[in-house]
């Protein structure tokens, strides 16, 4: 009896090493695992940091307080928006490596949300961007690190990401909060207002496309043209940029008026870019105005012997033709400053439509449809209950139930002014917290229920 059991022993034993052998011991990282967070790492970098390359890294929903450093190709698949977040004060999630994909996040409160650097073939889908101070940003040192596959199901702050590459012909939608046109030509990028990204818009290998009544404000560059040529920017306002409003890097024969530069770093930045044409720009209160390195361009219409107004010229118009006519060429570039900003009607501002608001909620107002053809400088807010506040975008609380009337008032860089009203009704907040009450209530109503009947059953099987 126990030979046969020794034996049945040896052949299970030897058995179970064949099977091992032949299908090999799971390893917690091999170049096809799917790793499960938080059930395998409790953080995504730690999942990241112990991944090999080709690996799927699963987030479950919830909020994960961390910066993400992605540098070996492998796909972040969160299980959506609103529900894997990922927030954290700095870079929250920074890709230096090519074939990586990231789905299905909410990236939020960074300094960068997502941002691509010197990588390529990122793929991009079904991710939200919101509250960093700039959103989504890609950097490369050549076309094909501007390559990826990025659809419009990401989103920046509530609006579109449209990031088109291999393009021709077509117009961006005006619901972009994000434009790139890679390796295109023939596009339209019109009446959009596109801010808190690294770049407004950014052209890279784009040709005979045009940029016309475009908004970039609080980005990081508002225009970045790069190996971009023969194309038109026109009637567009680029302000209050951290560093580039207007940059040129290889950018040849292109078609520069009717732009308004103003309260940034630096105004226009040229450099390596030839044959382009410049006249009729406002350049104003940019800390630099105006640099250029190895890019003979024209900086005038020659025809109407005109070129664009720099808020700093300090020359004198001795003929009253409109034109300076000493300390020329200005900037070593302008030949024919103009003596007044272009500016050729009053702002159009918009408060938006009549809303309701809750007493002591905070509710948000918002002055992005406001429109000037310069610029607008100010933008001033009067709730009606005797508050005031300044900014674009701005916020209030009400104390009391009743009927406001709310103004904005804007101010464009002509001092030109004008004035919007809208109506907020203001009402009790819903009783959220007393149907949780209710809700409770029964709840604990039913368990004592429950736990009565149980103990009395109990009692009463004793008794028989």
């Amino acid at each position: 009896m126990q030979k046969q059991l020794k034996s049945k022993t040896w052949i299970l034993t030897i058995s179970l090493i064949l099977v091992i052998l032949a299908h090999g011991v799971p390893a917690k990282s091999s170049s096809s695992d799917v790793i499960l967070v938080p059930r395998d790492y409790a953080g995504i970098q730690q999942a990241i940091d112990r991944a090999n390359s080709g690996d799927t890294i699963e987030v479950a929903s919830g909020t994960y307080h961390e910066e993400l450093k992605i540098t070996k190709s492998l796909r972040l698949v969160g299980e959506g928006i609103n529900k894997t977040v990922v927030s954290e004060s700095g870079t929250v999630v920074f890709v230096d490596a090519d074939n990586v994909e990231i789905r299905g996040l909410s990236v939020r409160d960074g300094t960068y949300g997502i941002f691509l650097s010197y990588c390529q073939n990122a793929l991009l889908r079904d991710n939200e961007m919101s509250n960093n101070r700039w959103n989504f940003g890609v950097w490369g040192a050549s076309v094909s690190e501007f390559i990826h596959d990025i659809d419009s199901s990401n989103k920046v702050d509530g609006k579109t990401l449209y990031y088109w590459t291999n393009r021709n012909g077509g117009q961006v939608p005006k619901d972009a909060g994000y434009v790139a046109l890679v390796n295109s030509t023939g596009v339209i990028v019109k009446d959009a207002t596109l801010t808190s990204n690294e770049q407004g818009v950014l052209l890279v290998s784009t040709t005979n496309s045009v940029v016309e009544n475009v908004t970039a404000y609080g980005n990081d560059e508002g225009i970045d043209s790069r190996w971009s040529s023969n194309n038109t920017i026109k009637s567009s306002r680029f302000h209050t940029i951290n560093w580039r409003a207007f940059y040129l890097d290889q950018s040849h024969n292109n078609s520069i008026y009717e732009n308004t530069v103003f309260n940034s770093k630096y105004g226009l930045l040229v450099q390596n870019s030839a044959g382009n044409t410049f006249y009729h720009n406002n350049i104003v209160n940019n800390i630099d105005q105006v640099y250029t390195d190895l890019s003979p361009n024209s900086w005038c219409n020659d025809e109407l012997e005109e070129g664009n107004y720099w808020s700093d010229y300090a020359g004198e118009d001795l003929n009253g033709d409109g034109v300076g006519d000493t300390s020329t060429p200005w900037e070593g570039l302008d030949h024919f400053p103009l003596m007044q900003l272009r500016d050729f009607e009053p702002p159009r501002p918009m408060a938006g439509l009549d809303k309701t608001a809750f007493k002591d909620l905070t509710t948000v107002f918002t002055a992005d449809e406001s429109y000037d053809d310069a610029g607008i400088s100010e933008f001033s807010w009067s709730f009606g209950d005797g508050a005031t506040e300044n900014g674009r975008e701005v916020s209030h609380t009400y104390a009391e139930v009743g009927n406001y009337t709310v103004t904005l008032t804007v101010v464009d860089l002509a001092g030109k002014s004008g004035s919007d009203t809208l109506r907020v009704t203001v009402v009790e907040p819903p009783p959220v917290l007393t149907w949780w009450i209710v809700v409770l209530g029964l709840a604990a109503g039913g368990i004592l229920l429950a736990s009565l009947f149980f103990w009395k059953s109990k009692f009463s099987k004793k008794g028989k």
